[in-house]
């Protein structure tokens, strides 16, 4: 709220920290940061089962401004499947239940057969590997200062632990894309 409602000097100072950090290769520490809090999945659940809490990282609003520069810069070399209905302009999951409701109405009606994979990918974003996201970005010639400062976002990334006020110590995040980032979605479907 802040910043949408900042002065127009404020923008120039944030597009000059941006531009060092491409042209340099440098990162501020506070963008790399992020707290992690445990949120209940649901209400009336077993408090005592850690496997009963998502963790909900908070980030640097300055990560997520940067993320929707480069999102917005390179959508070209960003672009996914056709195939893909989450998490894109115009489209979305209730698409995809769609079509699946008409396939399998298809294929009901004219007696066929039909056959089909479901994949749960709950946990899928915690499992991303660095090497082959960072792969898979350099072969879609995402401009090497932005693929520098996006590796250095992502493998400086420490996080920590709050839990009912209580901090755990700092620690590396040495794998997935960062919980509830602009970009995630996207590198996400990368791996």
């Amino acid at each position: 709220m802040y910043i949408i409602n900042a002065c127009d000097e404020l923008y120039v100072h944030i597009a000059l920290l941006f531009s060092a950090m491409t042209v340099h290769g440098i990162v501020f520490d506070d963008i790399l940061v992020s707290s992690i809090i445990p949120i209940p999945k649901a209400k009336n659940i077993n408090c005592t089962e850690s496997t009963n809490y998502r963790g909900i990282a908070l980030s640097s609003i300055f990560g997520k401004i940067l993320d929707r520069i480069i999102l917005s810069r390179y959508a070209d070399k960003l672009i996914t499947s056709q195939y893909q209905f989450g998490f894109k302009k115009s489209s979305s999951t209730a698409m995809c239940t769609m079509v699946l409701k008409e396939t399998i109405n298809y294929y009901t009606l004219n007696k066929g057969h039909m056959y089909s994979v479901f994949l749960d990918a709950t946990k899928a974003f915690d499992k991303v590997k660095y090497c082959k996201l960072f792969q898979c970005l350099a072969d879609r010639k995402l401009p090497s200062v932005v693929l520098r400062l996006l590796y250095k976002l992502y493998t400086s990334h420490v996080a920590r632990v709050i839990w009912n006020g209580i901090q755990s110590r700092w620690f590396n995040v040495v794998n997935g894309v960062k919980q509830g980032g602009v970009l995630s979605h996207i590198l996400f479907v990368f791996k």
